[in-house]
């Protein structure tokens, strides 16, 4: 049988989880409104002089959303549990709690699982879907504001490429027939010894292999002997293929996790350092965090006491927010200048600020 606390226990929860539902809702209503109105206020006279319809204005901020929402999320999760117990507070509900015999820290139950939902919400954000928009966002900018031709319409010209032991000089990449103009690769051993040199005046992509039309190849043995060989058509196997090349235009803000580790593997199979993409790649994954650690923050602060002063608080919990992405902002910095270790980096501010939380917690009138 339900003992009666446990029952009004479970009452008060689904109570508490409602009003933090629908504060932070709106909470994050009001913040994603802001943040879009904001943007495109700042851009309005680019959009309004690309003779933009109503159409195509409503898709530049439905590709906005998903990085508003990412940004302002975690301010909405605080200032929802801010607001949840802070109104409870000034109608006396959580001294009618605790003056009840019940342990009023048992609500947060209900606050920690919502929290978790939102961190697994932002975590799928900040892997897939906000590099996506980012980048449907671009080829919108660059194609109905700036009229340029979209990105796989619009070659690469005349560009370096170092690959897996061979290093590309290209005159044009033709992404939509994935053909290499005017291309010369120099080809290296394990040692970086220069063995072979290709040059030809177009190369197209064959399914698995590169199909080389009118070149010339130059082979070097180990006794520096230089072999030449003209050619009408010749098949080679290369590491790269034409993906590598399209992805020279794709910012790191446009890549999806997937994409972003495959360019960091790519990178130190080359012999550069990905430090920084690493820890842009952490931080992915530890933003995700946030929630939980404002979340404990905003109790800590909304049931220190029993009577509180609702702006105060708001303003102390807003302020301490900001201390924690600039400290964030502070140790990827360093992250990313190789001074910190990167997994240090990205988790650094969880600790301190997490610390701060549970200490703030312990505080609370029980």
């Amino acid at each position: 049988m339900v003992g009666p606390g446990l029952f009004r226990s479970h009452i008060l929860e689904h109570y508490v989880a409602r009003e933090f539902v629908k504060l932070m809702a709106l909470s994050l209503l009001t913040f994603v409104s802001l943040f879009v109105v904001v943007d495109f206020f700042e851009k309005i006279d680019r959009l309004v002089r690309a003779h933009l319809g109503a159409a195509k204005l409503l898709e530049y901020l439905i590709l906005k959303l998903p990085f508003a929402v990412s940004q302002v999320l975690p301010a909405a999760v605080l200032l929802g549990v801010m607001l949840t117990f802070g109104l409870m507070s000034r109608s006396h509900e959580t001294m009618a709690i605790r003056t009840s015999g019940l342990n009023i820290l048992c609500l947060m139950r209900p606050i920690i699982i919502y929290a978790g939902l939102v961190a697994l919400l932002l975590l799928s954000l900040n892997l897939y879907l906000v590099p996506w928009s980012q980048g449907q966002l671009s080829v919108f900018w660059q194609t109905e504001v700036e009229k340029k031709p979209p990105r796989n319409l619009h070659n690469l010209e005349h560009f370096w490429y170092k690959g897996d032991q061979a290093i590309y000089n290209i005159v044009m990449f033709r992404k939509d027939i994935q053909t290499l103009e005017g291309v010369k690769i120099y080809l290296f051993d394990r040692q970086f010894h220069l063995v072979q040199i290709v040059a030809a005046a177009r190369a197209q992509w064959q399914g698995d292999h590169w199909h080389f039309f009118d070149g010339y190849v130059q082979t070097f043995d180990a006794n520096g002997v230089v072999v030449g060989e003209k050619f009408h058509e010749r098949n080679l196997m290369l590491t790269e293929q034409p993906k590598d090349f399209a992805d020279l235009e794709k910012k790191v803000t446009e890549m999806d996790v997937n994409e972003l580790y495959r360019y960091m593997e790519r990178l130190e199979r080359d012999g550069y350092k990905s430090t920084p993409y690493r820890v842009d790649l952490y931080d992915r994954f530890s933003l995700a965090a946030t929630p939980l650690i404002l979340v404990i923050l905003g109790l800590g602060l909304a049931l220190r006491h029993e009577q509180i002063h609702i702006t105060s608080m708001v303003a102390a919990g807003l302020g301490l927010m900001f201390g924690y992405w600039l400290f964030f902002g502070f140790c990827a910095s360093f992250g990313q200048a190789g001074s910190f270790p990167p997994l240090l980096a990205v988790i650094a501010p969880h600790l301190v600020f997490g610390g701060l939380a549970v200490v703030l917690l312990r505080q609370v009138t029980k």
